[in-house]
């Protein structure tokens, strides 16, 4: 009798830690998957989101072929600083890589024109962001600031909407104009 009884002790703490388990392994395939969905639908809407071409446009050719349009561009960053910056990863930033992301951004910067003030404002902030992380200094809150002016933008650019996270650092708001 006595066998019988730890024998179902055992049982039901395995089958509980399988029963975890398993729970944790199909949802975190399911956030995979989530998020991949998520990026193919923000970079299908950048690319096909024609107000895109109107609130600003790339002077250089050779950036056009990298982005397609400034809307894609956005989403692009957004995406990196998600996976750089996200879940934590603020705690352990890889500096070489944000200063080498930051070069980037204000050399792309350099090539977008936009007629729209509020815009240009929010593309000036970024470009100083980025100019301090480019020139050395390891300071997390002007990545949080890159991080922040990049969603908000992929947001209003994009007409990203499927999130309740939104800091309002950006000047532009595309129901202000549109």
């Amino acid at each position: 009798m006595e066998k019988k009884s730890k024998w179902k002790r055992m049982i039901v703490p395995a089958a509980i830690f399988l029963l975890a388990f398993g729970l944790y392994v199909g949802y975190s395939s399911w956030e995979t998957k989530n998020h991949e969905d998520v990026r193919k639908i923000r970079e299908a809407v950048a690319a096909s989101n024609d107000e895109n071409e109107d609130i600003a446009v790339f002077q250089q050719e050779s950036v056009k072929k990298d982005f397609k349009s400034v809307g894609i561009f956005i989403s692009k960053f957004h995406q990196n600083y998600n996976q750089s910056l996200g879940w934590g990863g603020i705690d352990s930033v890889k500096w070489e890589a944000q200063r080498e992301t930051a070069a980037e951004i204000n050399s792309i910067l350099k090539s977008i024109q936009t007629d729209n003030g509020d815009l240009q404002a929010d593309f000036e902030a970024i470009s100083e962001y980025a100019k301090t992380i480019e020139g050395g200094e390891r300071d997390k809150k002007a990545l949080l600031k890159l991080h922040r002016y990049f969603h908000d933008l992929d947001i209003e650019v994009n007409g990203y909407k499927k999130t309740n996270d939104y800091f309002d650092v950006t000047e532009y708001k595309r129901s202000q104009n549109g």
